[in-house]
């Protein structure tokens, strides 16, 4: 008997170890040193793919001559570009524009391009955005669609907008899923080494899809409650336990 009561004290060093290691487990860029500089790439350029969004206005210093480049709707606002299936807009005056792997400063520099050629306007200034720029994120950080509302983002702001990492996500293998040119390929980032900043990953394109993976078995909340119970019981029999001991000697 006394030997068992001996062996209770056991549970808790393996507690402690295990709330330890969660801290470290939990920890980003474990390998990032101090006072250290790392050279930092531009964010790239989105290239255009079918179905996407496209905003565009033309202004220039007559206004009456950007007219017909820029078609409004009753509300107002600018009249959205589809790509179609081959890549193309129809763009007023200009007619068919194929903008598939363009980026958005490509084409607003061939729009203004051929404005300018066909002697539209001298001085025309294009505007270019995309306009259905968003990321998915999906799985122990939650589920959520997240718009981009600048011309880019990256995996680390991504996932800080749905605040849901815990220790139950499994950081050292976010998986990114892209699809491109009609190919869905995977992406591995473990968020725990400094060359995430170098992986294809780290700057979302449009319609990533962001998997954080569940890291081992995760109870449930009624599981989770039995868990603290057994937890708080092995503790207090451990204090009675060892009170016997100490007083019985």
């Amino acid at each position: 008997m006394k030997r068992f009561f001996n062996v209770i004290p056991v549970w808790f060093v393996l507690l402690s170890m295990l709330s330890c290691t969660t801290a470290k487990q939990m920890s980003y860029l474990m390998d990032m040193a101090y006072n250290t500089d790392y050279p930092v790439p531009p964010a790239p350029e989105l290239a255009i793919q079918p179905d996407d969004l496209l905003g565009i206005t033309v202004t220039c210093s007559t206004p009456e001559l950007a007219a017909p480049f820029n078609l409004f709707s009753e509300g107002g606002s600018g009249l959205k570009y589809v790509v179609d299936r081959k890549g193309n807009i129809e763009f007023p005056v200009l007619g068919t524009i194929n903008v598939w792997g363009a980026t958005l400063s490509q084409i607003r520099n061939g729009i203004a391009d051929g404005i300018r050629a066909n002697g539209f306007i001298s001085d025309p200034v294009v505007t270019v955005t995309l306009e259905n720029f968003s990321i998915t994120v999906i799985g122990s950080a939650g589920n959520a669609v997240v718009p981009v509302t600048g011309s880019s983002m990256n995996l680390l702001q991504a996932l800080a907008t749905t605040g849901n990492i815990t220790n139950h996500s499994d950081i050292r293998d976010i998986m990114v899923i892209r699809t491109e040119n009609g190919v869905r390929r995977s992406y591995s980032v473990d968020l725990q080494s400094k060359d995430l900043f170098d992986s294809p990953a780290f700057y979302l394109k449009q319609n990533d899809v962001v998997y954080v993976k569940p890291k081992g078995v995760r109870l449930s909340a009624s599981g989770q409650t039995t868990m603290t119970f057994i937890t708080a019981g092995l503790s207090l029999i451990s204090i009675i336990v060892n009170t016997l001991l100490w007083t019985s000697r």
